[in-house]
């Protein structure tokens, strides 16, 4: 589906043709990736940081949600670094000149990525209701263990799912721009779109709000319960341990919700393309924007992390003290000087 176009030096006007990066919506697109590309590595980095600080990791009953989360991080950040780049170059240069291999493995990290994300936020979903319907059997299941084997479970699943990607032939894709043809890489899989579309987008996120509202009515029917034969101390922590889950609960939901915003529009577009014999202009135009907005999605993930799980104050933490001990170094290190100048004067 792809092929690398070699240019003679008489091809001037044609390779004006094939850089696009003077027109405006590409000149567009290039601050929008950049700008992803800064927030997405800085935020998931930041995110990996928070969550495997000891601090975090002392949480028992969030432990396997930040495990999940790091792994969800760990899709975003592949999708930042590998996917945002390489669209953004086929963006500026229309002729794909990265060779066959990245034709396919570019979509292919993309696809594997973005299933490995829904199904893990499935999985939270699960974890999250369980951990409020049945707290006991909750921390019985998802042990450190079996959280590890579900993530390798998780990868295992997405790379067979998208496999058709690496292994079948891309219909080769007719760009036209004035009377210049020119091979990209496009793939044409409307069946088989149509099944990621159904299997990675409509089922889990159906599924994953419907869990996320159960889980919400009992927590927030929560507060309605009263503590009065505990003890304050413990009605304290009983109130704390339930603020804790509402607000997991809060950003499990925001997540799902930005996925299925970020994703659908691309969703669409690309169905519309694959089952269209000549699709109209204008979505062949405004595609690469869809395409952003669903990469996107990656860099905005920390942002829920940390306004809405509240991962914000473990930086801030972590942060001060870095801070008090970059201090402590340089207050050791003034102190070592002045006793060393100290003893110099005293022996001289």
């Amino acid at each position: 589906a792809s092929e690398k176009i070699s240019l003679h030096p008489g091809d001037g006007r044609k390779v004006m043709l094939l850089w696009t990066l003077h027109e405006p919506s590409t000149i567009a697109l290039t601050i929008m990736y950049c700008l992803s590309f800064i927030l997405g590595v800085i935020g998931n980095l930041m995110s990996l940081r928070v969550l495997n600080n000891r601090r975090s990791r002392r949480l028992a009953g969030v432990s396997a949600t930040r495990s999940l989360l790091v792994n969800l991080a760990v899709c975003d950040l592949a999708v930042v670094c590998v996917c945002m780049p390489i669209t953004l170059g086929s963006q500026i240069y229309t002729a794909w000149v990265y060779g066959d291999l990245l034709c396919r493995a570019v979509p292919f990290t993309q696809a594997v990525s973005v299933s490995a994300s829904v199904l893990t936020l499935t999985v939270i979903s699960v974890n999250r209701y369980y951990s409020v319907q049945s707290p006991l059997r909750a921390r019985s299941m998802f042990t450190r263990r079996r959280i590890l084997a579900t993530v390798a479970v998780v990868w295992t699943v997405s790379s067979v799912m998208c496999e058709e990607v690496i292994k079948r032939k891309g219909v080769p894709f007719l760009y036209s721009r004035e009377s210049h043809f020119n091979l990209i890489c496009f793939f044409l899989f409307c069946r088989y779109n149509v099944l990621l579309f159904v299997a990675l987008y409509c089922l889990p996120v159906t599924f994953n709000l419907t869990i996320g509202f159960l889980t919400g009515r009992r927590l927030w029917d929560g507060r309605k319960l009263t503590f009065s034969d505990l003890d304050p101390r413990s009605q304290a922590l009983h109130v704390a341990r339930l603020k804790t889950r509402q607000k997991i609960a809060k950003m499990v939901v925001c997540l799902v919700l930005l996925f299925a915003v970020s994703w659908l529009p691309l969703y669409l577009a690309d169905l519309w393309i694959d089952c269209e014999q000549r699709p109209p202009s204008w979505l062949l135009q405004t595609r690469p924007f869809a395409q952003w907005l669903g990469l996107t999605n990656s860099s905005l993930n920390p942002i829920c992390y940390c306004f809405i799980g509240d991962l914000y104050r473990s930086a801030r933490v972590i942060r001060r003290r870095y801070y008090q001990k970059v201090a402590a170094l340089f207050k050791g290190l003034a102190n070592f000087l002045e006793s060393s100048i100290t003893f110099l004067v005293v022996v001289g």
